[in-house]
């Protein structure tokens, strides 16, 4: 709470010194931060709506798309295997598996595991872009990563085309900056 009286502090002290800028200075600053995964920037988004109104709500939906996209960018800068080798993630699946040998021997009876992995693989493929709309609207998201990590991580992926990425994140995080801009929702609620 203390954090969030500063940045409410300094959101006041540039709209009364800065005027219409602080809008733009703030903006730019919310892109970067929804960027970085695992970073709670959106924050910011909901403090500079709740001070700068109908102004904010399509400024802060811009700079969001703007956020994310660079995530995405920043993904798909970085290789496929960047993550397997950070990870180690052979060391993870032998780890795993003495530990666990007869979960994953009663698991291997059940589901054989190339079918399995094939079956969620295709699930995952052919609704990539309906989970990442889901995703990006979960609360709570920041568990695995926040907007940017996702972005981040679709981005690395490269089985999303950047038009199809663009208009996923375009269409789903739309409808909330769209009824704050009509009144249905009053920030001031959403906030409390």
């Amino acid at each position: 709470m203390h954090h969030a009286g500063d940045i409410k502090d300094l959101l006041i002290w540039l709209q009364a010194n800065l005027g219409s800028k602080a809008l733009l200075i703030g903006g730019i600053a919310y892109m970067f931060l929804l960027s970085i995964p695992f970073f709670p920037g959106v924050e910011l988004g909901w403090l500079m709506i709740l001070f700068f109104g109908k102004t904010g709500v399509i400024l802060i939906y811009l700079f969001t798309l703007c956020g994310l996209t660079l995530s995405f960018i920043i993904g798909r800068c970085f290789e496929k295997s960047w993550l397997t080798s950070w990870l180690d993630v052979k060391s993870l699946r032998s780890l795993f598996n003495e530990r666990s040998t007869l979960v994953t021997k009663r698991w291997n009876i059940l589901i054989p595991q190339q079918s399995s992995n094939l079956h969620f693989q295709d699930y995952f493929l052919r609704y990539r872009y309906i989970i990442l709309a889901i995703l990006i609207n979960t609360p709570g998201n920041a568990i695995i990563g926040g907007g940017g990590g996702i972005a981040f991580i679709c981005g690395m992926n490269r089985s999303f085309s950047w038009q199809g990425f663009i208009l996923t994140i375009t269409l789903a995080t739309a409808p909330l900056p769209i009824l704050l801009y009509l009144g249905f929702i009053q920030i001031e609620t959403l906030i409390r």
